[in-house]
């Protein structure tokens, strides 16, 4: 009973694809292990309920404004910001015992977006600067997952992921001079793309080992503009401590003499959990020209933990930092990720 309860208020999110070095896309809570970002292969029961939120702040290694201008004299299309805030709200539903169907909706701030600007001026010269295109948020793109369990024994499990991103975010906001902002740029891509992947893990004793990969095949979207494919393979190492009965009182008051029955309800526990997983983003192209200085990996590494209440919420945080990066000039370097997630089963 109490797997059931830990996997339902963890799978608040078990939408898990990708983000863009810079253009935030769908990155999920975790579905059902103790993680965050490696997905887990377990399923809801049928006709369980579970939905949450999940709040991702990503700030890059900024670069200055003489930076920018000197990409710009490179003609390189580089930009920055100060940080990005990647919410999302998310439900899943367990249709059978060996398939759930899972959504989440993003909403995306980025603050204090720069973009370096190459321009000629008036008798052949050249201007280099660093623009202030200003703050930009707004709704981002619904992804809908499905997953499907193949087999369950011997503590060990494994499960196929198939999903897709709809073009439902706004890509018509405009930079502090009001001119329309590039697409990646845009807390919506108006694009369909399509997910596929999978996840695999084994438990023994309090530990459980979960792996999972999932890829992102983007099609093309607003302003003739195709982000590059995303895909992310990870695994997570995760150690259960402290399981505590939580008791509930029964009372009698028949004129009997007073007294209480402790019953239990379930059991309460921390989940202590480290990730280990790379990232790659393919380049972009816009009118069908790919940009070849956009795209980026990395390896990252993600301790952190979570509290599971018998009462069917959790509540969990990690810290998110690169190991190896190789990120291409149109975008900075990633500093770091702080990731929160609330998850509630009904």
């Amino acid at each position: 009973m109490y797997r059931y309860w830990l996997i339902a208020g963890a799978a608040a999110l078990t939408v898990t694809s990708p983000a863009h070095a810079d253009h935030a896309g769908p990155t999920g809570a975790g579905a059902d292990g103790a993680s965050l970002t490696v997905i887990g292969p377990d399923t809801l029961e049928p006709g369980a309920v579970s939905a949450g939120a999940r709040f991702i702040y990503a700030r890059p290694d900024v670069r200055s404004d003489d930076e920018l201008a000197t990409l710009a004299g490179d003609h390189v299309h580089a930009h920055d910001t100060d940080y990005t805030l990647n919410s999302a709200v998310g439900v899943a539903y367990g249709v059978t015992g060996n398939l759930t169907l899972s959504a989440e909706l993003p909403y995306v701030r980025r603050e204090g977006l720069r973009a370096a600007e190459h321009s000629h001026v008036h008798g052949g010269g050249a201007v280099n600067t660093a623009e202030e295109l200003g703050d930009v948020d707004g709704v981002g793109d619904l992804t809908v997952l499905a997953k499907y369990k193949i087999f369950e024994r011997e503590g060990k499990s494994f499960s196929l992921l198939g999903g897709i991103k709809a073009p439902t975010g706004s890509t018509s906001e405009t930079s502090s001079d009001g001119e329309r902002l590039e697409t990646e740029h845009q807390p919506g891509t108006g694009s369909w793309d399509a997910l596929i992947g999978a996840a695999f893990g084994k438990t023994f004793g309090p530990m459980t080992f979960s792996a999972s990969v999932l890829h992102q095949a983007t099609g093309e979207g607003a302003q003739d503009t195709e982000l590059g494919d995303l895909t992310r393979v990870g695994i997570a190492l995760s150690r259960r401590f402290a399981s505590v009965e939580e008791p509930h009182h029964h009372h009698h008051d028949d004129g009997a003499a007073p007294h209480h029955h402790d019953a239990p309800r379930g059991a309460a526990s921390w989940d202590v959990f480290v990730e280990l997983f790379g990232e790659w983003e393919g380049r972009q192209a816009i009118n069908g020209e790919k940009e070849e200085d956009s795209g980026a990996r990395a390896v990252w590494l993600q301790p952190g933990a979570r509290y599971n209440s018998a009462m069917g919420w959790s509540v969990a945080g990690a810290i998110g930092l690169p190991i190896w990066q190789e990120v291409r000039p149109s975008h900075p370097d990633n500093g770091y990720r702080l990731t929160v997630a609330l998850g509630r089963a009904f």
